[in-house]
């Protein structure tokens, strides 16, 4: 049985503007992941509850080497987010990729000194460009809790549909929450551009 590839190699390198890039991401950033989810750890765990089973370096390069396994079977693809000339300042993936249904979810995270500057926005805008006109998918969807308001304007602010409410679809910090569910057509993302 042949592994499934992406129908269009993705970029590794990915140049959203003169001041702002996307790198893909392997075990080779383990240590700045884990220094930059170390840096923020009070302000990322409010919202994503892997956070607190990232205890060192080493469980940073574990998650790297998962993702690399999932990008070679073309169910992941992970970058980095870096403004020029800075430091790591988050990181954006496609997940859950099903090349048969052309679909997958778009996650992120941004730094706390980060946040409020555009960049989540302007990387799901290159993650777009990616999922419909290098990898051909029909449908994006974007997941953010509930009461995560920042994370919920992004895809309202990219034309996303919203479609409901997951009911207690993610456990976090011990208590079930809500997700809200946006989508984005490959129809509604070219009426767009």
């Amino acid at each position: 049985m042949a592994s499934a590839k992406f129908p269009n190699e993705p970029e590794a390198l990915i140049a959203v503007g003169p001041d702002l890039e996307l790198r893909a991401l392997d075990a080779s950033h383990a240590e700045e992941i884990y220094t930059a989810v170390e840096a923020n750890r009070d302000h990322l765990r409010q919202w994503l509850p892997w956070v607190d089973f990232s205890h060192s370096p080493a469980d940073s390069l574990k998650f790297l080497q998962d993702m690399e396994k999932k990008r070679a079977a073309a169910q992941t693809l992970v970058y980095g987010i870096w403004p020029a000339g800075g430091a790591l300042a988050g990181v954006i993936g496609l997940h859950d990729v099903d090349l048969t249904n052309g679909n997958l979810q778009i996650g992120y995270w941004v730094a706390k000194s980060q946040a409020g500057r555009g960049l989540v926005t302007r990387a799901c805008q290159a993650m777009l460009r990616l999922s419909f006109e290098t990898l051909q998918m029909e449908r994006v969807e974007i997941r953010c809790a509930t009461g995560n308001e920042r994370s919920c304007a992004v895809p309202q602010r990219l034309g996303f549909q919203f479609e409901g409410i997951l009911r207690h679809w993610q456990k976090l910090n011990g208590v079930y929450v809500d997700m809200r569910l946006y989508s984005l057509l490959s129809a509604e993302y070219r009426a767009s551009a």
